[in-house]
């Protein structure tokens, strides 16, 4: 399955351009960009909000989630302050400003809005699936955000924050309309397809399969604060990815910078993340195979081949996270059968996906005697490098169990969230306070 990028970041920044701030032209013709797009269709906006959405997910948001988790360690500059748990409102605001409200989700409400008046509803369910699966990151990173009054540029540049419950609920109706709509023939001529579909090549069977592990991992969030979520959980997980299926974007890697993965430029232009850290002992204490496609071990401020190398993948989601989900479901309904049994899937998916070769298995397979919640999250953990859902499933579940670095600036606690970016806490007066990376988002209840 694995699919190569055809469009570079100039394409994407053409397509981004095109939905940005309005303009009044006074005289036909002389003060139009010729770099903009005109009428943009679909499908000429689905692949760039792929390619932005890629590089969001594994550049800045991942480098934050991969530190906290001690898969990476900060050793330089900014990185380096974060490792000890001293963020700025700036700092994560390029994320938030030039990344997923600033870029991604605006032009992905533009794609759902111009297929929709097109009538293309197979391309606007597309859109859904991918703004649920974006809004959901945000919210897990800053709890209550913009929804029902952004993406309206300069008619609104002050939108309320909808809660973090009202947001749940939203990824979840985009994702049933999406399911509805692609289970259904829209009458258009104009279909995803390889050209522009980076993801799944067309294939909308696919698609509804994302759409439903997305369900499931969201219901999975909420076990706190929600005593049905397992049941709801546990309904998507048969329609969800099966065995080698997943959701990513795998990068060209030639020698032009826009063409190469993002923990590859990043490394390779600031070079001040080094790859140690918590899961780097883990996995070579236990002689676990991942370890030398993870980590480079000849140079700690390498990272290995599999997700180092200029033509490495950016996942959303794949076919071992959800069997991890189903393993958890099932442990806390108290069915370890089936908890152990999807635990050795996923285990075994992932070092399929990974190393090609199963033998690991054996050294950490689990039955129903012994299997345990920490094997799961630990595994899933190890599984998951360098991807958000980790620090997500540490503040659902406290595991790995971690150790504050020293002279942290947490008193010894690991970051539960991130501050509110500069640029809305200036200019949106509805921005909520936020004076601690302590602070819970509501799923997190304590």
């Amino acid at each position: 399955m694995l699919r190569t990028i055809k469009y570079i970041l100039p394409v994407l920044i053409l397509l981004l351009t095109a939905q940005g701030c309005k303009k009044a032209y006074f005289y036909s013709g002389i003060n139009e960009d010729p770099s903009q797009l005109k009428n943009p269709t679909p499908s000429s906006i689905l692949p760039g909000v792929l390619l932005q959405s890629a590089y969001t997910w594994g550049g800045d948001a991942s480098r934050y989630a991969s530190i906290f988790m001690q898969q990476v360690t900060g050793a330089a500059n900014q990185p380096a302050s974060y490792n000890s748990y001293v963020l700025t409102a700036d700092d994560v605001d390029n994320m938030w400003y030039a990344g997923f409200y600033g870029a991604i989700m605006t032009n992905i409400d533009t794609l759902i809005k111009i297929a929709n008046m097109k009538e293309q509803f197979h391309y606007a369910a597309l859109g859904k699936i991918l703004m649920a699966n974006d809004l959901g990151v945000v919210t897990d990173y800053w709890g209550d955000v913009p929804y029902t009054e952004a993406f309206q540029g300069l008619n609104n540049t002050q939108p309320i924050y909808n809660s973090q419950k009202q947001i749940y609920d939203t990824l979840q109706s985009l994702l049933d309309q999406a399911i509805t709509a692609l289970e259904t023939d829209d009458g258009s001529p104009f279909q995803p397809s390889s050209s522009d579909d980076l993801l799944f090549n067309g294939d909308l069977s696919l698609w509804i399969k994302f759409a439903h592990s997305l369900k499931a991992k969201f219901y999975l969030h909420l076990i706190k604060v929600d005593n049905t979520a397992l049941a709801k959980a546990q309904a998507q997980i048969a329609d969800g990815f099966a065995d080698g299926e997943a959701a990513f974007i795998k990068f060209v890697g030639s020698s032009a910078v826009t063409t190469q993965a993002p923990w590859f430029q990043f490394n390779n232009q600031r070079g001040d993340i080094t790859f140690d850290g918590y899961l780097n002992d883990l996995l070579f204490n236990s002689g676990d195979p991942r370890y030398g496609v993870y980590y480079d071990p000849s140079d700690s401020t390498l990272l290995g081949t599999l997700y180092g190398a200029e033509s490495s993948p950016v996942y959303f989601m794949s076919y071992d996270e959800l069997k991890f989900i189903e393993a958890e479901v099932a442990f806390r309904n108290n069915d370890k059968t089936t908890a152990a049994a999807a635990y050795n899937e996923g285990v075994r998916a992932n070092l399929v996906r990974t190393v090609n070769s199963t033998t690991y298995l054996a050294s950490v397979a689990k039955t129903a005697l012994n299997i345990t919640l920490q094997d799961i999250i630990v595994q899933k953990y190890i599984a998951l490098f360098l991807e958000e859902e980790v620090w997500t499933d540490w503040r659902r579940t406290g595991y790995p169990v971690l150790t504050a670095p020293a002279n942290n600036a947490l008193g010894g606690a690991l970051p539960r969230t991130i501050f509110y970016p500069s640029s809305e806490v200036r200019y949106n007066k509805n921005t909520p306070k936020n004076t601690t990376l302590l602070r819970r988002v509501w799923w997190d209840a304590p």
